[in-house]
């Protein structure tokens, strides 16, 4: 299999957690030094800090996993599109290994490899053009969710009073539970998109009830 076509198979597929987490790793390293270089005023402030833990935001907020599933199935298309072209090339080629010895026209062996260059430069066309397709999806779909969860994490840093709000997975060795605000954010950003999409939530209670209900009697 080619290269470029296993590339786009193997490419990461957790794109929108990925630039989620450089993004608030810069923010925190940044509000860190900031605190260590002010050890005069850290001294005399009482400084109220709170810790998010963005992964598990990203993978149990609603609508992120809506936009990982929508990736998901490109990529997956996208791969079975490239995996078929490739079964074309690589039946192109078998043909072209069998009847290459018994060929005594020059010009006809020029024609198949021909051929077969051709199909090779439209599959890594095809997934290059593919790749920057779903680069343009993530963009579109996982920007937004950025920045609304990085707006939702300064909305409570204010509201609440919090000097500062980092990563937990980044720096933290304790929290007290009271200052882990992943719970917090975790249900304002899912009670929200259960309001925006209430037939999803509807879908949901009834397939719950629809597997209580053909549970067999216990004896």
């Amino acid at each position: 299999m080619p290269f470029f076509l296993l590339a786009i198979i193997f490419m990461e597929e957790n794109m929108v957690h990925k630039k989620i987490h450089n993004l608030i790793t810069g923010i925190t390293i940044f509000y860190c030094f900031m605190i260590f270089n002010s050890t005069s005023v850290f001294a005399q402030t009482v400084f109220k800090i709170g810790v998010v833990d963005t992964q598990r935001v990203v993978d149990e907020y609603k609508k992120a996993r809506e936009v990982d599933g929508i990736l998901r199935t490109a990529v997956e298309r996208l791969r079975e599109e490239l995996k078929g072209m490739d079964d074309e090339l690589r039946q192109m080629q078998e043909k072209f290994d069998k009847q290459r010895l018994f060929l005594d026209n020059e010009q006809k062996e020029m024609q198949m490899r021909n051929e077969i260059r051709l199909k090779q430069e439209e599959i890594r066309n095809r997934a290059e053009k593919g790749q920057e397709a779903i680069d343009e999806k993530r963009k579109e779909l996982g920007e937004p969710i950025i920045r609304e969860i990085e707006e939702l994490i300064k909305k409570i840093g204010k509201e609440e009073g919090f000097s500062i709000i980092l990563e937990k997975g980044l720096v933290t060795l304790y929290v007290e539970p009271k200052y882990d605000l992943t719970d917090r954010v975790l249900k304002i950003l899912n009670d929200k998109y259960d309001k925006e999409h209430p037939e999803q939530k509807t879908e949901t209670s009834n397939e719950g009830k629809g597997e209580t209900k053909g549970e067999p009697k216990k004896k």
